[in-house]
């Protein structure tokens, strides 16, 4: 099953899978472009969104380790 989500910084993106992890929910989409894309929303609250873009590169300006 895919489902679509549209966020007003983001293109369209198609979710390719989501589950629940130790941190938090794990969401995996594709962009229009057919770049997957790991977003974690943790159980924390208070806490923000952490995307991923493949190839490493996180969107809070830091790199995986």
């Amino acid at each position: 099953m895919t489902t679509s989500v549209n966020r007003s910084a983001q293109a369209e993106e198609t979710v390719i899978s989501r589950h629940l992890t130790s941190e938090g929910t794990v969401v995996w989409t594709r962009d229009t472009e057919g770049r997957p894309r790991m977003t974690l929303y943790p159980h924390s609250p208070g806490a923000r969104p952490r995307t991923t873009i493949a190839g490493g590169t996180a969107r809070d300006g830091g790199r995986l380790r």
